[in-house]
């Protein structure tokens, strides 16, 4: 059913002052709490901006004017395009939005207007994969795939899709049938949505050969399947985001047995996926903008029907993961600049992505509202942050910018004289965390805690570490009790992953 967190949540009846709304919020959006702490952070240690809500929003627009890169080629990273989903993924499968939408009007009266209904059940267990199964104690039936055709010419490696119904009225894409149809937001993440599906599928079959009752196939399918998951995004997803030599802070488990992310994480450290979006794909041999991707098609079935078109839109997953050495993949975009543009920009966007124009005139919506988040969800400081990691970090890196109150000021400062953008001093003070993290990302040197706009900097990596081990650590203490095949191979990347598919589907 879809999701409405906002019911009698106290952010959001925060939110609901506009005008009246001072900054820090009294209360966290539903399911978040502060990075480091079991619930919501000291008020002291809260973003506030320019402490007016409307006023902090109303900064906003034109800060995220200057958060677009080009998109030309050279500005891709080293990292395979195909993990830019498998975050997405895994943000998705953490939890669900509950900040609200973003309905500041800034430029007119708030209209009254409906999205696409999108299904987002809350989780019951954040990285458990309930955004593909649903819980694994309710014995829900796998999601069906769509198949495509054997073709191992051209199409060497495994792949499968969502199936989709065509809308039954009005214009529209269709959308899988997921517990999260976010995870049908694009081909890329539903196409790689249903790899760990089809994993569950081979690991079912094998517990049933093995004399297991079907509904216990079925749970331990769903448990190695969930076990794999975190295995892959802890040895294969973070080391390519974060910088290594983190790896091995402590996890954040919030209070005891306690399910909730830190907001600081939700809010804004995983957008920035966003900046590794491309303004176009290599599906297979076919290049797709990206806006027209985002789009869909109404009827994706139809046109597989069609003589030859059974491949439409099929991932040929070498284009995505280092598969095949002399068939290198494309690459994710570089971690710093912002937004590649034709992506972040109004006229980039499915209408259902943009903000309405009632309510602001941009050609930036996701980077308004990236920014937004940082400034109106109650995320620690900064400065705070910093503090809280010094005593595990400092002297480890003692070099790191973020230690250092004038220098991390001047990389603000620096950046804003750089693009023409009159900055108010709370603004290099204490910036918002998106921008903070954008700006870590992408300078360098790395020994000054930058990632040199390969991967998240100093703070956005150990936010990220720490968060995901911690978030880890308690879903994998809750899976439940169900049968494994001790043969099942141990993958613990997405390579791996394709090739164990590839080799059990008769490709």
């Amino acid at each position: 059913m879809p999701n409405n967190p906002e019911g009698a949540s106290s952010y959001m009846a925060w939110r609901a002052l506009t005008e009246d709304a001072l900054l820090p919020p009294p209360a966290l959006p539903v399911g978040r709490r502060s990075f480091g702490c079991p619930q919501m952070a000291e008020a002291a240690t809260l973003y506030c901006g320019a402490r007016s809500l409307m006023g902090a929003v109303r900064e906003l627009p034109a800060l995220a004017a200057r958060l677009m890169k080009p998109a030309q080629a050279g500005g891709e990273g080293e990292m395979p395009a195909g993990y830019t989903y498998l975050g997405q993924l895994m943000a998705h499968d953490l939890c669900t939005p509950t900040e609200g939408e973003f309905d500041y009007a800034l430029s007119g009266p708030a209209p009254g207007f409906t999205r696409q209904t999108v299904t987002q059940a809350l989780r019951e267990h954040p990285l458990h994969l309930e955004s593909l199964f649903g819980p694994i104690t309710a014995d829900a039936a796998l999601p069906v795939l769509h198949r495509f055709p054997p073709a191992p010419l051209f199409y060497p490696y495994f792949a499968a899709d969502i199936p989709r119904q065509k809308p039954v009225s009005g214009p529209g894409r269709s959308l899988g049938d997921l517990p999260d149809t976010r995870n049908d937001d694009n081909p890329m993440i539903a196409q790689l949505s249903a790899l760990f599906i089809a994993h569950a599928e081979r690991v079912t079959a094998r517990l049933a050969a093995l004399g297991h009752a079907p509904a216990d196939s079925l749970r331990g399918a769903k448990v190695a399947t969930a076990r794999m998951w975190h295995r892959i995004l802890l040895h294969d997803l973070l080391p390519r985001l974060a910088l290594p030599e983190l790896a091995d802070l402590p996890a954040d488990l919030g209070a005891p047995g306690g399910k909730d992310i830190p907001v600081e994480v939700t809010a804004a450290i995983l957008r920035a996926g966003h900046w590794l979006v491309r303004s176009q794909y290599q599906l297979n041999v076919n290049t797709i903008p990206i806006r027209v991707l985002l789009k869909g098609e109404p009827d994706i079935a139809a046109l597989r029907a069609r003589p030859g078109g059974e491949n439409f839109w099929r991932i040929d997953w070498r284009n995505f993961f280092d598969l095949d050495s002399v068939w290198p993949p494309q690459r994710a975009m570089r971690l710093e600049g912002g937004l590649t543009a034709m992506f972040g920009s109004d006229f980039g966007l499915p209408e259902t992505m943009e903000i309405h124009a009632a309510l602001v005139a941009s050609d930036n919506d996701l980077a308004l509202r990236d920014l937004a988040r940082s400034a109106d969800s109650g995320l620690q400081t900064v400065t705070a942050l910093a503090a809280r990691l010094a005593p595990a970090l400092r002297d480890r890196f003692p070099d790191w910018v973020l230690w250092d109150d004038s220098a991390r000021a001047n990389l603000l400062s620096g950046w804003c004289a750089a693009c023409g953008h009159p900055a108010p001093g709370h603004l290099t003070a204490d910036p918002p965390l998106y921008l903070y993290a954008l700006l870590e990302a992408g300078t360098g040197p790395r020994v000054r805690g930058f990632g040199e706009g390969l991967r998240l900097g100093a703070l956005g990596s150990a936010l990220l570490w720490s968060s995901i081990k911690g978030a880890v650590e308690v879903a994998a203490s809750t899976l439940p009790d169900a049968p494994a095949d001790p043969d099942l191979p141990l993958i613990d990347d997405m390579p791996s992953l394709v090739r164990f598919l590839t080799l059990n589907s008769g490709v």
